[in-house]
């Protein structure tokens, strides 16, 4: 449930601008990153020769095992990633060989999209448990505005793309994976106010220490404003600060 949870929050990073992907290949290129290939039960590791942007396609390093090449050209699925620093992945359905002025290569599709994670992004940070950060979720009713409402659900985390609450069992009948929330409010301790559109990512069933059955949801942040993206930033930086300084002590 916790792989589930945590693909749900990747794909707040997938990046599917042409232009972007193209940069972040070229820059692979450029600093001859190392990328791991996945297939099947077969791995190995190939790094971008270059980026042909005009026919859309990608050229990769081919590995000098005949046997392993023919096995990762006859896959559907082939599934490139790198893990450390800046994580990246996409997948490819069809590689072909191809033959360039210094050699055979790898040529695939230029991906239609790719997953970028900065660990920092990802990166979940407790929120205090003395004093707790509410996030307020206004529920409107266009057929009855007097039946408005609000939902308060207590932070246990925030990350630079979204948050992680604990919400009573049973669950609102709102609180669905895919729903978008406008105007949520969060008072950031020493930091501010702010007003987001939050869409549930995840729900998990949780345990508290004192035996009660709630729920962690995962919110995530959509299209933040400059001024919100700020308090958020600052928010985190005071919460890996403090966090530092406990650690220090100890």
């Amino acid at each position: 449930m916790e792989e589930a949870a945590r693909a749900n929050d990747e794909e707040q990073f997938i990046v599917q601008n042409q232009k972007q992907i193209i940069q972040i290949l070229n820059d692979l290129a450029k600093h001859h990153e190392m990328l791991k290939v996945s297939f099947g039960h077969d791995t190995c590791l190939t790094n971008v020769i270059s980026v042909d942007v005009n026919n859309h396609v990608v050229y990769l390093d081919i590995g000098i095992d005949d046997a392993f090449n023919d096995r990762l050209l006859a896959s559907h699925y082939v599934v490139f990633s790198k893990d450390d620093g800046i994580r990246l992945k996409w997948t490819s359905e069809q590689l072909t060989l191809a033959t360039l002025k210094d050699g055979k290569a790898i040529k695939i599709a230029l991906p239609q999209k790719l997953m970028r994670l900065q660990r920092r992004e990802f990166f979940r940070l407790a929120t205090p448990i003395v004093n707790p950060v509410p996030c307020i979720i206004p529920i409107s009713n266009e057929d009855n505005p007097d039946a408005d409402r609000t939902l308060e659900l207590t932070l246990i985390d925030v990350s630079l793309g979204g948050i992680g609450v604990i919400a009573a069992n049973p669950l609102d009948e709102l609180l669905v994976i895919g729903a978008n929330f406008d105007k949520c409010k969060i008072n950031f301790p020493e930091v501010g106010e702010t007003s987001l559109t939050l869409q549930v990512r995840n729900i998990t069933p949780v345990t508290m220490k004192d035996g009660a059955a709630k729920y962690r949801v995962g919110l995530q942040f959509i299209s933040p404003s400059r001024g919100n993206e700020g308090l958020i930033n600052r928010y985190t930086y005071n919460l890996e600060r403090q966090a530092m300084a406990l650690a220090s002590k100890m």
